[in-house]
């Protein structure tokens, strides 16, 4: 195997991280190919056979296909009616996006602290911030792991409350041989181009509940949707509805109301039908995907396991991990020098390209303006600030690439420690 060297390094990333996508085959490719020769490319019925198959994966009796897991989130905040003043329970190890759709209907966030190891919410850190104003919780399966559901699920059933699982680093994946997304009361799902199956830009909410499935059907396609009850004189001013032509637009105008005047507005969180097949085509192959992450992360660990002053992250006995991260945890009081040091030996030195995940979001300065303050999540800021690491994978690393990473990391930690 041939050994790549410092030299080489040094010119540009030799294992890179950002902007690294998915390697496209022939047939997604052709997938794409045959959707452009639809009639429509829009609402058409490669979206309709992606959200058949995609909850056939996951278990889930309802999908909506949608534009990205952002959009799949705001629409779980609006199928939960979450209204100014709520309070929802989540963890500060996640991209901020998670949080968005709560701060945009003016709830008040509580962060759970985390696990050290698998960085998912703690639940012993949950009950306690449960008050009477706690409406949801909202998880997040980091790195391609799934949090510990079923005392997730105990707590919000015994509290009354509803749980959202964040999903984006996890299709694929399991809790207890179940596919995560359906054991919630909600599941949102990103399929970006670097996630572990990519739709190019797109995501999926998906629900085993009927009315949250409604409201999400009319609230992601430009709809509205409330209670409605029937006119009792169906006419518009003194026009009836017309016999002969109908204006779509018009939808139920003549001959129903909402009740109270009540309903709530919708918004385009469509996936194109682009999207919709090329998400066939990689659902054919996520295990496949997902297997050779698995198969890298196993490589990585066999050649790092025995490096001190590194802990490697454990796959817990419930969950199936997909790695769509590999993280690994540095340990500064071992080695002798901060993680800043370790990092910029990997990049510098070796070429190996680091991007961590995620810095603890309520200490942004969004955050920080509402009062939050660092202290208050004692477990996620420690491991962000002093040990978490996250090494390149995705299925088309190469073995040297693979092997160069771990010489990368063996040479840094002795280098670092003998200085």
């Amino acid at each position: 195997m041939p050994v790549i060297s410092e030299a080489k390094a040094a010119q540009s990333f030799v294992v890179p991280y950002s902007g690294v996508s998915n390697r496209l085959d022939d047939t997604d490719i052709a997938a794409v190919t045959a959707a452009l020769a639809q009639d429509t490319l829009a609402i058409g019925p490669c979206n309709a056979e992606f959200e058949r198959r995609f909850g056939a994966v996951v278990g889930a009796k309802h999908v909506q296909a949608t534009s990205s897991c952002t959009t799949a989130l705001f629409l779980a905040a609006q199928a939960l009616e979450l209204a100014e003043g709520d309070e929802v329970i989540t963890t500060p190890q996640t991209f901020w996006v998670t949080t968005w759709p709560l701060q945009a209907r003016g709830c008040v966030i509580r962060f759970a602290d985390i696990d050290p190891n698998s960085l998912t919410i703690d639940p012993a850190t949950i009950e306690p911030l449960i008050t009477e104003r706690t409406k949801s919780i909202w998880v997040v399966h980091h790195g391609g792991q799934a949090a510990d559901m079923d005392p997730i699920m105990e707590i919000a059933r015994r509290h009354g409350l509803t749980v959202v699982e964040d999903c984006a680093h996890v299709p694929g994946g399991t809790y207890r041989d179940r596919r995560v997304g359906a054991i919630g009361d909600i599941g949102c799902f990103s399929f970006h181009s670097l996630k572990n199956m990519t739709t190019g830009e797109g995501g999926a909410f998906v629900t085993n509940n009927d009315q949250y499935a409604d409201k999400a059907r009319h609230l992601g396609t430009l709809h509205v949707w409330g209670e409605l009850h029937e006119r009792p004189d169906p006419r518009i001013g003194p026009y009836r509805q017309p016999e002969y032509y109908r204006d779509p637009h018009v939808r139920r105008s003549y001959t129903m109301d909402y009740v109270a005047g009540r309903y709530l507005v919708g918004n385009n969180y469509r996936m194109s039908e682009l999207s919709a097949a090329l998400g066939i085509a990689q659902l054919d192959k996520l295990d496949r995907l997902n297997d050779r992450r698995r198969a890298i992360a196993a490589e990585l660990d066999a050649g790092l396991r025995d490096v001190p002053g590194i802990e490697l992250q454990s796959e817990r006995s419930y969950a199936r991990h997909v790695y769509h991260l590999y993280t690994l945890f540095y340990c500064p009081d071992v080695v002798g020098v901060p993680k800043d040091d370790f990092i910029r030996r990997l990049q510098e030195h070796h070429g190996v390209e680091i991007i961590l995940r995620y810095f603890p979001i309520h200490l942004l300065p969004e955050f920080r303006a509402l009062g939050y303050k660092y202290g208050s999540c004692p477990v996620a800021e420690r491991t962000y600030f002093e040990r978490q690491v996250q090494l390149p994978i995705y299925p088309h690393l190469t073995d040297d690439q693979i092997q160069h990473m771990i010489r990368a990391v063996r040479e840094a930690v002795a280098t670092l420690g003998a200085a």
